[in-house]
């Protein structure tokens, strides 16, 4: 099957403040295929829905497993995963990630590689997230809805193959977060893909795959 991502065999463990290690997987399979627009990962709080997003960025290397992306093995370098999440991912992490000293059209535009084009790319990202006008903004004005809704625009504004989000409605209210569903659901028609870690189900059931995270193991639910 052609797959646009797939991990095969990851096992991670992790120190527990009290200085136990914990399985956090165990021989984890993952993969997200051609024919689909998008995946939810569900999960109580700490079984690591964050952890694989990460891995799946490429973020995280300390793992022990393999990462294919359209069906050839990736090295697990960091110089290598870098370069990969340049050219093919976007992410939007449960902290936004902003940078407080610039305002919200230099934080979009962090994710281009310059060009005359970046300012008007910048606007379309902001304006496809309700933020239209923002560009002058300072973050640190910026209310977490609106912190939120920016972290998305910097994860889309250089249209990426795979979409990674994690919580990515959670401090928006209902009708922003139709608003956004809505625009995952055009970023799919377009052709990317999407991967959402949520508590929403709202947000999940507008997936088309939904898997819980438990036992060390993604299943998969109806």
């Amino acid at each position: 099957m052609n797959h646009i991502i797939e991990l095969r065999g990851i096992s991670k463990s992790i120190k527990e403040p009290n200085g136990e290690t914990r399985i956090l997987f165990k021989d984890l399979d993952f993969s997200l295929s051609g024919n689909e627009r998008s995946v939810a990962l569900l999960g109580r709080s700490g079984s690591g829905k964050s952890s694989l997003l990460r891995i799946l960025a490429g973020l995280d290397i300390g793992y022990r497993g393999d990462y294919f992306y359209r069906d050839q093995l990736l090295p697990r370098r960091a110089n290598a995963m870098a370069k990969h999440r340049l050219d093919h991912i976007g992410i939007v992490t449960q902290r936004y990630d902003l940078i407080s000293d610039l305002n919200v059209e230099r934080n979009v535009k962090l994710a281009l590689r310059g060009g005359a084009s970046a300012d008007e790319e910048a606007e379309k990202a902001l304006s496809a997230v309700g933020l239209s006008g923002f560009g002058n903004k300072r973050v640190r004005r910026l209310s977490g809805g609106e912190a939120q809704r920016v972290a998305i625009a910097r994860a889309i504004v250089k249209a990426p193959e795979l979409l990674l989000a994690d919580e990515p409605t959670g401090a928006l209210d209902e009708a922003t977060e139709t608003e956004v569903l809505d625009l995952f659901t055009s970023l799919g028609d377009s052709g990317a893909r999407l991967v959402i870690a949520t508590h929403s189900t709202r947000v999940a059931d507008s997936c088309d795959r939904r898997l819980l995270l438990e036992g060390n193991r993604l299943v998969e639910i109806s």
